[in-house]
């Protein structure tokens, strides 16, 4: 295997124009508790309004083989195994080739990326990524101690090639990337995700935002690093994502049917737009515990709150809150890919598309741009091609990128199967 990362596919994406509308920013105070703090160097004393320094906070995250000092950009080259245009009905005469000199041309590209994400994470930095990337969705190992290499189904191309389980015969940085184990236990886990999260904090824009899938096994290890790197004062939410199902009579402990996922932004100012859920009639009469008024008309109206800053009720129209649709909790009540559905590749980590798409609408804006440097089964870079995002993803298992590439190219138009070269 190659030490240097590499672009294992790249398809140009649909330049678009930025919309004149600035994207809605998160009011600072927006959304957080009070008890947060402000991030200000002094606050005011209760007697007198004196200013008063704020005393410093000394809680820190240590392990005794915490990096000291954050990884530096690395200029590594890329070599460009292959491009893929996935809809060449669309693309049409744009390739992504110097017209003269006929090089790949990895700016106007999406990118599909072989090797170590650290390496990879390096590079990007080096090649002018700093302060760019709008949005990071990862799903890291667990420390589950699973090994998935005896379970990863490694999908066939378009003309039926390259099936099958993964071989016995992988190399040791193949091995690594399907087992969730790791030798020194918690030391040697943060060893590898603390430094990642250094260089995810440097590539996330001024409104960006990061995601971080875990579960019971390490969450309150991954919130107390990203605390650390990105500051309390980013903290957004913790999203509880519930998938319940086959419920057991078990003799210890409840079922365990949930992930979290931990959204933390760049700055205070983080672009937002908050998804909403169809709802109904009722569901609006059960939330605000308030009858329908019904006008001569025949217009229904309900009494709504005012609004932030404003403790008075108005009356609003039904037809009206109902097309709005109803602003959802952090608790997300998404079912798991099921056996038959169609998007399912086989792959041990996949996670659904519905969820990955909540969190690259209300995330990402429409020009943006999503990386996922845990690829996995790809799904991240599949939403993003779906909704129009430009992104960048990359693994170091070989099958996690024939899986992705796959079902890429299975995007373009019906029957094309893409063209690749």
């Amino acid at each position: 295997m190659p030490s240097d990362p590499q672009d294992f596919a790249l398809r140009p994406f649909q330049e678009k124009a930025r919309p004149e509308a600035q994207p809605r920013l998160g009011d600072e105070d927006e959304g957080l508790d009070e008890g947060y703090p402000s991030g200000g160097p002094a606050s005011e004393a209760a007697d007198g309004g004196v200013p008063r320094r704020k005393k410093r906070n000394t809680a820190r995250l240590v392990w005794d083989s915490k990096p000291k000092k954050a990884p530096n950009p690395k200029n590594l080259g890329f070599q460009i195994a292959e491009v893929v245009v996935p809809n060449p009905g669309e693309a049409g005469p744009r390739l992504p080739l110097e017209p003269v000199t006929q090089e790949v041309d990895t700016h106007d590209c999406n990118r599909l990326i072989w090797g170590d994400n650290l390496l990879v994470m390096q590079a990007l930095l080096a090649q002018g990524y700093e302060g760019k990337i709008n949005l990071i969705y990862i799903d890291p190992p667990f420390d589950s101690k699973a090994d998935y290499s005896h379970s990863v189904q490694l999908t066939p191309d378009e003309s039926g090639k390259g099936g099958g389980e993964l071989s016995a015969d992988m190399s040791a940085l193949e091995r690594l990337a399907y087992r969730d184990t790791w030798e020194d236990g918690t030391d040697s886990y943060l060893d590898m995700l603390y430094p990642r999260l250094q260089l995810m904090h440097r590539l996330l824009a001024e409104d960006g935002s990061i995601y971080v899938h875990c579960d019971w096994r390490v969450n309150s290890l991954i919130r107390l690093a990203m605390e650390d790197v990105f500051g309390r004062e980013n903290f957004r939410n913790e999203i509880i994502w519930d998938y319940s199902f086959r419920m057991m009579d078990l003799p210890g402990f409840y079922n365990r049917k949930h992930d979290t996922i931990l959204f933390f932004s760049r700055t205070r100012k983080a672009f937002f737009t908050m998804p909403k859920t169809e709802w109904t009639q009722d569901d609006l009469m059960k939330s605000r515990k308030q009858a329908i008024h019904t006008d001569e008309e025949g217009v229904d109206w309900i009494w709504m709150p005012g609004g932030k800053g404003n403790s008075k009720n108005k009356l609003r129209r039904v037809d009206e809150l109902l097309l709005e649709g109803k602003a959802i909790s952090d608790v997300w009540d998404i079912p798991i890919i099921s056996s038959s559905s169609k998007e399912r590749v086989d792959y041990p980590t996949q996670k659904p598309e519905n969820l990955l798409e909540r969190i690259v609408e209300s995330s990402c804006p429409s020009d943006g741009l999503v990386a996922d440097f845990f690829c996995g089964s790809g799904t991240t870079a599949v939403v993003a091609e779906k909704l129009g995002r430009r992104w960048i993803t990359s693994d170091l298992g070989k099958a996690s990128l024939q899986v992705t590439r796959n079902r890429l190219v299975r995007l373009g138009t019906e029957g094309s199967g893409g063209i690749a070269f």
